[in-house]
């Protein structure tokens, strides 16, 4: 899962309150969901959709960069045969996009490490299950085990240029969602739930196989000058697109739930190599994604429970920019929605988050074209965030949040 590509990289031009990090800048983490970048966008240069998205990571240069919506190419390689295997999709975009200059006055950045996920988008069950309930069973979309059209699409891609502890990563693509104690699962027998027309809801058959994660959960510990900061990386599935019964948004909930019971240490979880247990409390980690979940979201609402109002993140300075303040919502990450905030970057709070920002320009800035790169790369905007070690912290003294 992990490779390392390259040398480390130089600091080009950033944006907004980025501009001047010095000769010792202070981490930077950010999310990016590209939407739907394919293979065929990232193995071979030239792509414009890839060269925007590029543009926009080289203005901020972070340290740890997930890039949400990246196809896995080797898990679509098992079922196409032109799909090419000889580097990881992460890697490429790395190699012929990000490492090179996307306008005379940036820089590359050559990403030493990078890791690509399995995900559950597009991969199906050995057995035949009807998940979506549309009287077929074993057929993609639908009966995977997380949306896709191919194994692997819509994954997602880490690229650090901090060393990462191998050994340590801890993914939970096989973790079931009815393991997930108190769980929100629609069920067939109960009789609240609405099992008609366009319903989705699970058997008790199929309790037994449909996983929580509909692409993957992934802790990836990095050694940030000598401090061990986790990397809680995800991207659930998103709310709508489903009947009355909310079955999408009931499993948008649980996905984010699960990282406030990680970070608190819940006994219940294991991970795919079967270890138990969530984070140390001792533990510094940050939050990387796009959570397709923003604050007020109803009826469940998981980012305010979640994050917002949880101790156990530190949300008290959220990322603005001026493109969001234009449609109303000045935290807003994406364009849909008229401007919704889905996408996040939160620190556990013994971290000091000493600044952040959504790339998202005004309409009436277009300073050397950003602007045009933003929309060109997604309908998603890179929310980025400087995280360091307060001055003396050894780490700890999170307490345990609301869950």
């Amino acid at each position: 899962m992990l490779k390392a590509i390259g040398a480390a990289a130089t600091v080009p031009g950033v944006v907004g309150t980025a501009a001047g990090r010095g000769n010792a800048p202070t981490p930077r983490y950010a999310a990016f969901n590209v939407v739907d970048l394919g293979t065929e966008q990232v193995q071979e240069p030239g792509d414009s959709q890839a060269e925007a998205a590029a543009r926009v990571v080289q203005e901020v240069d972070p340290d740890v960069l997930v890039v949400n919506e990246l196809a896995n190419n080797v898990q679509e390689a098992t079922v196409d045969d032109d799909v090419p295997t000889d580097r990881t999709n992460i890697e490429a975009f790395v190699e012929n996009y990000l490492s090179d200059p996307q306008t005379p006055r940036l820089e590359g950045i050559d990403y030493e490490y990078t890791l690509q996920p399995d995900s559950n988008t597009g991969l199906l069950p050995e057995e035949d299950y009807d998940f979506n309930k549309d009287g077929e069973a074993g057929a993609r979309p639908g009966d995977a085990f997380g949306f896709g059209f191919y194994p692997g699409q819509y994954a997602f891609g880490i690229a650090s240029k901090y060393p990462v502890d191998e050994d340590a990563v801890r993914s939970f693509q096989e973790f079931l969602w009815a393991d997930m104690p108190d769980n929100r699962i629609p069920l067939a027998s109960d009789e609240d739930v609405v099992t008609e027309g366009d319903a989705i809801y699970l058997t008790e058959t199929e309790l037994d196989a449909f996983r929580l994660s509909s692409k993957t959960h992934v802790d990836v510990p990095f050694d940030v000058d000598g401090e061990t900061v986790h990397g809680l990386f995800s991207h659930p599935t998103p709310t709508g697109f489903d009947a009355e019964n909310n079955f999408n948004g009931r499993w948008n909930h649980d996905e984010n739930r699960f990282w406030a019971d990680y970070v608190a240490g819940a006994e219940y979880i294991y991970d795919d190599s079967g270890t138990e247990g969530g984070l140390d409390d001792d533990a510094s980690y940050v939050l990387l994604g796009d959570m397709n979940a923003g604050p007020g979201d109803e009826p469940l609402n998981p980012a305010a429970k979640y994050f917002i109002d949880n101790s156990d993140f530190d949300s008290r300075s959220r990322p603005t920019s001026p493109g969001g303040a234009q449609r109303g919502n000045p935290y807003a990450t994406a364009e849909f929605g008229g401007g919704e905030t889905v996408d996040w970057v939160l620190p556990s709070p013994d971290l000091s988050l000493r600044g952040s920002s959504v790339v998202w320009p005004s309409s009436n800035a277009n300073k050397r074209g950003l602007a045009d790169d933003v929309a060109a790369a997604s309908d998603h905007r890179l929310v980025w965030a400087d995280i360091a070690a307060r001055p003396g912290s050894s780490g700890g003294g999170r307490g345990r949040g609301n869950r």
